[in-house]
């Protein structure tokens, strides 16, 4: 017998993990308020049908109803092999029909053939259709004094509120990774097998809260004689943690060569590469957390790999581990789809190594702070030369509007309009300098610029010629200007345009 039936619990208090659910029950038969239709939730393996059968022994019991059955009368025997009558397990997904539930419906009017009340389990209630929901409604709501129902669900989100109204509703929680590794450690002492606890530990991250999916896991590793964390990694394919921790140092040292080392490593090894990529976003998920949480409370890891975890977290800054968690996610599924999943993950690995090291904020705004002060005393108001300087109601419309209005009925000149400084007010005229050999330079585009100015300035515009080499355009020196090449160092960036701004 595999050990999930073998150490499938039999009463109450052999039920692990799921004290809220057990102790509500057990108090409802205590108080004789037991409810005539139960609705259990929660993943695959947590208990839902087991209880379900324990819940059908406790009313049935021949010293019951009882919140322990004695599991040695007639009653809770038959039940227990599944061959009592008036307990039926229906499997919704092959009895999914109308015609199943018109049967079901016409069956409970009979009473029980030898126990004292009839109970119907009906294992993915999620998966009944529309119509037997519907023929199942009336019977739920108000069903014989000696008929109970329980229906177990992976998806609650797919039962009609029309049912969940008529149920009393329990949550399955996962069960704990702790008390997991606890669960399988005692069940390998009973079974005489020397499996060393690290190998457990994996079981149960494996299992991710399902007992089911962990004594499946045993089972295999007990048939294949494992006894190491290694020998383990190898029967299932799983990466080493320390794979994980390498692959992660060298995401955050952004060594791509060291990347694609590694997951050639995992390649050579048989690893499931979509797993493989699973498990890395989920360790800089984990990562995220103990940086910005104590970590322990929120993490059920063991103490090995938090000190890994905690190291590293020291080293990287939340914005950074962010970013990674962030373009790791994001291309899981797309490594889960590529029929060549080995050429995905380096795609991803290498989109994750062109993030640029995060600088703290708190640093750049020292700096800045740090830059404001080696500003001398009125740099600012000097260094941004403008029109400002004359009345602002010599000119009608400012130079910058100005520029936007001829870029519309000119674009090359009004394009050439904006590598210039602004033009200086002459009473009667603007005084424009120029570089030589512009587009200015033609008679047509001076025409153009005339005739707008006139337009739009109300003034003529006076053109003054000047040789590039000498003398340099008021956006060129604020280009040059330290604090603006300062500023560049710190943000690595580059400059894309500049704007300059009039002083009313």
């Amino acid at each position: 017998m595999v050990l999930a039936r073998k150490y499938r619990p039999q009463s109450f208090d052999q039920v692990v993990g799921q004290q809220h659910v057990v102790r509500t029950l057990k108090n409802a038969i205590l108080q004789g308020r037991l409810a005539h239709a139960f609705l259990f939730s929660g993943i695959r393996g947590v208990g839902k049908t087991t209880i379900a059968r324990i819940l059908a022994k406790a009313i049935n019991c021949e010293k019951g109803p009882t919140p322990e059955p004695c599991n040695q009368c007639l009653a809770c025997l038959e039940i227990t092999e599944g061959r009592a009558v008036d307990v039926q397990e229906i499997d919704a997904a092959s009895n999914r029909g109308i015609d199943e539930i018109r049967e079901l419906r016409e069956n409970i009017k009979f009473r029980p053939a030898r126990l004292r009340s009839k109970v119907y389990i009906i294992d993915e209630a999620h998966m009944l259709t529309r119509e037997a929901f519907n023929a199942l409604l009336k019977t739920l709501e108000e069903p014989p004094p000696h008929v109970h129902f329980i229906l177990a669900t992976t998806e609650p989100q797919k039962i009609p509120l029309t049912i969940l109204s008529r149920c009393q509703r329990y949550e399955f929680k996962r069960f704990p990774w702790s008390e997991l590794v606890e669960h399988l450690q005692n069940i390998c002492q009973k079974e005489g097998v020397p499996i060393e606890k690290e190998a457990l530990e994996i079981i149960a991250r494996e299992a991710e809260g399902s007992v089911r999916d962990a004594l499946s896991l045993l089972d295999q590793a007990i048939s294949s004689g494992v006894r190491t964390s290694q020998e383990l990694l190898d029967l299932f394919g799983l990466a080493d943690h320390l794979l994980l921790e390498e692959m992660a140092k060298a995401l955050l040292a952004r060594d791509l060569g060291a990347c694609f080392s590694i997951l050639q490593k995992a390649f050579d090894q048989g690893l499931d590469l979509v797993h493989f990529a699973q498990d890395l976003a989920e360790f800089f998920r984990h990562l995220l957390v103990l940086k910005n949480s104590s970590g322990r409370a929120l993490l059920d890891l063991p103490e090995s790999e938090l000190a890994v975890l905690r190291t590293l977290s020291l080293e990287a800054e939340t914005e950074e581990i962010l970013l990674f968690f962030q373009i790791l996610l994001g291309g899981l599924e797309t490594v889960r789809r590529s029929p060549v999943p080995k050429l995905a993950l380096e795609l991803v690995l290498a989109r994750a190594c062109e993030v640029g090291k995060i600088i703290p904020l708190e640093n750049l705004l020292a700096k800045i702070e740090e830059l404001k002060k080696q500003v001398p005393l009125g740099v600012q108001e000097s260094s941004a030369p403008s029109v400002a300087e004359t009345p602002p109601s010599s000119i009608s419309v400012s130079w910058g509007d100005f520029v936007t209005k001829v870029r519309k009925e000119s674009p090359s000149l009004g394009a050439f309009l904006e590598t210039l400084d602004p033009p200086e007010d002459k009473n009667r005229c603007l005084l424009l300098r120029v570089p030589e050999d512009s587009i200015l330079a033609e008679k047509s585009y001076r025409d153009k610029l005339s005739s707008l100015a006139r337009k739009y300035l109300k003034k003529e515009i006076e053109i003054e010629t000047f040789i590039p080499r000498e003398s340099f355009p008021s956006r060129q020196k604020l280009i040059e200007k330290p604090i603006v090449q300062e500023a560049l160092k710190i943000l690595g960036g580059r400059i894309a345009q500049v704007k300059l701004y009039e002083k009313e």
